[in-house]
């Protein structure tokens, strides 16, 4: 886990849209994905892209940990934008592409191009 060494404590999580137009919208999460805070990211991802954009790039450039319930939202989130036909894609910071990488989702997932 990503540890604030001046405050010892996790990075908090901040998840927030940056960008919408009519055909895409673009989500920054940064901090530390766990079990306590994964399902607010799942609440907060799945209710950003309820009106169905056409596309979604996920910029996760500024997570610092992730554990599996984290992952488990990636995959929960890629299968519903699926189902609803919007081209969802990540851009992942080194530790969690290396996350995705290790855990063989990466086929699964999309990259977004950087």
């Amino acid at each position: 886990m990503a540890i604030d060494s001046e405050a010892g404590q996790a990075a908090p999580l901040v998840v927030a849209e940056t960008a919408r137009s009519e055909e895409a919208v673009t989500v920054e999460v940064a901090g530390d994905i766990d079990i306590s805070t994964s399902p607010r990211l799942r609440a907060e991802l799945f209710e950003l892209l309820a009106d169905g954009p056409g596309a979604a790039v996920i910029d996760m450039t500024g997570v610092g940990f992730c554990d599996s319930s984290g992952l488990s939202v990636l995959v929960q989130l890629n299968r519903h934008c699926q189902e609803l036909g919007i081209d969802l894609s990540f851009a992942p910071s080194k530790v969690l592409h290396r996350a995705i990488e290790l855990t063989g989702l990466l086929p699964t997932l999309k990259m977004a191009d950087r």
